[in-house]
């Protein structure tokens, strides 16, 4: 700040009015209006059209034009000034004033002035503004007006701003600056995220080297403005943080405290009145630039509990974290002890405030969280702003949450809905507040959101897509798009290839392939150009019908035939050949041929999949993951275990970059496969899941329970010497018990039916009965159908004892077996054979047997089938 002069004058220079005819002419138009103003006494008002021309020019972003105006008002002083000063010297010393002379003097000596050969036409113009324009000088308020426009060019001209500062207030010490003086150098500084020259600047002004000018709200508001432009651009420290949001932090603390009440002192009021919320919003801005989305939330709690006028705080209302972690305060003056006797004042956090911290979350992909704030907005009472509201779409989007995402939406239509232009944007007539800023003035300025847009629309369509059975929902918003634009002559927000393709996903999900194939035909009459996303997804539409189909067959539709099924998958090739043909625009790529081998896969034709992976050969792709994932599911509906050894040979053939590895989804698909091949596979089951952990992939539940449920089908094990598979299967449990299963592994009610129906139909009864107990103590509540297996197995096996026991044990759980015919039956024999047991008085053999039991060691031994699962 006390660089010398001689640096700024070289820019200024270009600005200063040199030509008596330019200066005119800027003036002119001021003096002019400046005679309507005769009426007028108050002698400050005659700057006022000035100071509101430089400001609107300032906010419009031009910039040459109000500096050429405040230094024509500056040059004009200067000839003024020493006009008068000469013509008093030469009074005052008796001698007479030539003022034609004496102002060409003048203003050659002020302004350089080169005559024109016109000499005596211009200066008499000049003559004539002097009159008017005798109290129009620089002031304070025109300065600051001035370096406010260098702070609002694009790009900033902060070297400018400077040089209008020491010029007028170092230099020639003219203009004694104030408060908003400095806001103006420290929001060009702010827009050129020069942070060392705001703190310097700052430290100055709290050191008290600028006389009766104190630091105030705008001032620490706009130094922390600075911290969050230069966040982009800022680096971490070794804990993640990043120093631009620990900075800010400290100047938040720091105004926090410089701007409360000092009652030990007896401070005013009027002098504590804390730092506004523009402040706290610039603070959390800097967290979101950073993803620092838990301090953004957390600034933000902080901000409801210890705003003093919360009214939300008497109702109860928090915003404590969804995931709460041991944090230090981020304002922590207001918990140090050492001012105690201070009033703090924070604001109420307002809709910037929440929608800064949604952008937090969005930027940091916490979703979950995003919407917690987005609702606890509506509980706090506030309307957020269209970002805001479009963030929380994107996070229903991410989420598929199609109820959540059709509410938003209409809290954006209630922002202002179709507002035509040269309308009124301060209420939508809803009492919805719009609010309008300078920024928004600017020229080419981007425009608040008054109401869904087609961003909005297409996140909502995606949010039903992606809710299982809300395609309706998603052809609902398409003509909700389509009335917009209508209503608003604008093509801006009718549905576009994106939003259509979002309406067929959700098609797809939901397996309406007749739907999505009519929104196609619809995109096209409309003159939207389908791309090859939006015919994929029509194809996997169709695979998906095909599964659907397929299900409802084999649950007992008898108006369902294999036909029925494979009508989709045909639809599915059909539209690959039609993108295939010569004359097609939009070829396939790897997603289309995935999809159309997923539909094979559904549609029972395991040669089409094949002959589909040929042609994405042929058309120069290589196979994904995906692709063999899809080709391993089409093996597994038919059980071809010979066709899914072939797959797994071809995945071992060096690719572009190299052999693709399989992932769980293959590995699960080929498991499933060998149950289905029945007879002769299920070691095979037993040996994938081996060769799974081996290549360190982790098999889910679902996985075990399918090599459990090969096991105990195959035929071997109902044979005599099955007992060997049932070993394995109670051996594969035992794992999912242990300490060695993959994480998130357990035995489910799946894993207990299987082994409980296998051993009792083996004649185990008593391993059935264990895992019924055990079953109960894992938390499931076994089916009355598992109980009267057992039963039965035990009559069988001939111990209908046991099986009374084990109908008490029913009893117990709430199981009335007196509806069963098998159950009651059981139990009124084993009551007769009590009867004749109790009337011998004698012991007898079927009272006796050893309980069947797991021990631990067996569960920690369990690694002997498979090995170390580490």
């Amino acid at each position: 700040m006390d660089e010398s002069s001689d640096s700024h004058n070289q820019s200024i220079d270009k600005f200063k009015v040199n030509d008596l005819v330019t200066l005119v002419n800027i003036l002119r138009p001021y003096a002019l209006s400046n005679r309507k103003l005769k009426q007028h006494n108050n002698k400050h008002t005659r700057n006022k059209e000035i100071e509101n021309h430089i400001l609107r020019l300032g906010q419009r972003g031009r910039t040459e034009e109000a500096l050429q105006l405040y230094f024509a008002v500056h040059s004009l002083d200067r000839i003024r000034n020493a006009y008068r000063s000469k013509s008093m010297s030469l009074e005052s010393k008796g001698k007479e004033v030539d003022s034609y002379a004496l102002l060409s003097d003048i203003t050659r000596k002020c302004i350089g002035w080169k005559t024109s050969g016109k000499e005596q036409r211009e200066l008499s113009q000049l003559q004539r503004i002097l009159g008017p324009l005798r109290n129009v000088r620089p002031t304070t308020r025109l300065l600051n007006l001035a370096i406010d426009a260098c702070a609002r060019a694009n790009p900033v001209r902060q070297d400018m701003a400077f040089e209008l500062f020491h010029m007028a207030c170092v230099n020639e010490k003219a203009i004694s600056p104030n408060v908003f003086t400095f806001g103006s150098l420290l929001a060009s500084c702010a827009r050129n995220r020069d942070i060392d020259t705001s703190l310097q600047l700052l430290h100055e002004l709290e050191d008290g080297k600028y006389l009766d000018v104190v630091p105030n709200d705008v001032i620490y508001s706009t130094v922390i403005s600075a911290c969050e432009r230069k966040a982009a651009a800022s680096i971490q420290d070794a804990n993640g943080r990043s120093d631009m949001v620990e900075l800010a932090l400290e100047v938040l603390n720091n105004a926090t405290l410089a701007l409360s009440l000092d009652t030990a002192s007896g401070q005013s009021s009027e002098e504590g009145r804390g730092i506004g919320v523009v402040g706290f919003n610039a603070a959390i801005s800097t967290m979101a630039r950073e993803a620092e989305w838990r301090m953004a939330v957390q600034l933000l709690s902080e901000m409801i509990t210890h705003s003093k006028t919360n009214s939300q705080l008497d109702k109860g209302f928090s915003l404590s974290s969804a995931n709460p972690v041991d944090e230090a305060p981020l304002l922590h003056v207001v918990k140090e002890e050492k001012y105690s006797h201070r009033v703090f004042f924070i604001p109420m956090p307002d809709e910037v405030s929440f929608g800064t911290v949604l952008a937090a979350c969005e930027r940091a992909g916490e979703w979950e969280e995003l919407l917690r704030v987005a609702n606890s907005s509506k509980e706090y009472g506030l309307i957020l702003d269209g970002m805001a509201l479009t963030s929380a779409l994107h996070a229903c989007q991410q989420l598929g949450l199609a109820d959540e995402a059709l509410e938003y939406l209409d809290l954006m239509k209630q922002l202002g809905g179709d507002i035509k232009d040269g309308e009124s944007n301060e209420s939508n007539g809803d009492g919805v507040s719009l609010r309008r800023t300078n920024g928004r003035m600017r020229k080419g300025a981007k425009q608040a959101l008054r109401g869904p847009d087609g961003v909005a629309y297409r996140l909502a369509i995606s949010a039903c897509a992606r809710s299982s059975g809300r395609y309706h929902d998603c052809v609902r918003l398409l003509d909700d798009m389509r009335e917009t634009a209508l209503r608003s002559n604008s093509t801006d927000n009718a549905p576009d290839v994106v939003a259509y393709t979002a309406a067929i996903a959700g098609c797809s999900e939901a397996g309406e392939y007749k739907h999505a194939i009519k929104l196609i035909k619809t995109m096209k009459d409309e003159g939207v150009q389908p791309n090859v996303v939006t015919f994929s997804a029509v194809i996997n539409a169709c695979a998906s019908a095909s599964a659907q189909l397929f299900k409802k067959k084999e649950e007992g539709d008898s108006s369902i035939e294999m036909d029925d099924v494979k009508t989709p998958m045909l639809k599915a090739l059909s539209l690959l050949d039609a993108m295939r043909a010569p004359n097609s625009s939009v070829r396939p790529n790897t997603f289309t041929y995935n999809a159309a081998i997923r539909a094979c896969a559904e549609g029972m034709n395991l040669e089409g999949a094949f002959e589909v992976l040929g042609q994405l050969k042929s058309d120069g792709f290589d196979p994904t993951v995906v692709t063999f994932g899809s080709l391993m599911t089409a093996c597994e509906r038919v059980g071809n275990v010979q066709a899914a050894s072939k797959v797994f040979r071809m995945l071992k053939e060096p690719g572009k970059d190299s052999m693709i590895q399989p992932n769980e989804i293959i590995y699960g698909a080929a498991i499933s496969c060998c149950r289905k091949a029945g007879e002769t596979q299920p070691e095979r089951a037993l040996h994938l899941l081996r060769k799974m952990i081996s290549d360190n992939l982790a098999p889910n539940t679902a996985t075990f329970n399918t090599v459990i449920a090969a096991l105990c089908e195959s035929r071997q094990s109902l044979s005599s010497d099955g007992n060997q598979m049932l070993e394995q299967a109670l051996s594969v449990f035992k794992v999912m018990k242990s300490k060695h299963a993959p994480n998130g592994v357990r035995p489910n009610r799946i894993t207990y039916n299987i082994l409980i129906i296998s051993l009792a139909n083996r004649l185990q009864p008593g391993y059935a009965e264990y895992l019924l107990d055990a079953m109960r103590r894992d938390g499931f509540t076994p089916d009355v159908d598992l109980y009267t297996i057992t039963v039965r197995s035990y009559e069988r096996c001939g111990h209908p004892i046991k099986a009374l026991n084990l109908m008490e044990n029913m009893r117990e759980v709430g199981i009335d077996f007196y509806q069963n015919k098998i159950l009651d039956g059981a139990m009124k024999n084993g009551v007769k054979i009590l009867n004749r047991v109790a009337g011998r008085n004698q012991p007898t053999a079927l009272l006796s047997g050893e309980d069947v039991d797991f021990d631990d060691e067996d569960y920690e031994n369990s690694e002997e089938l498979f090995g170390s699962w580490r």
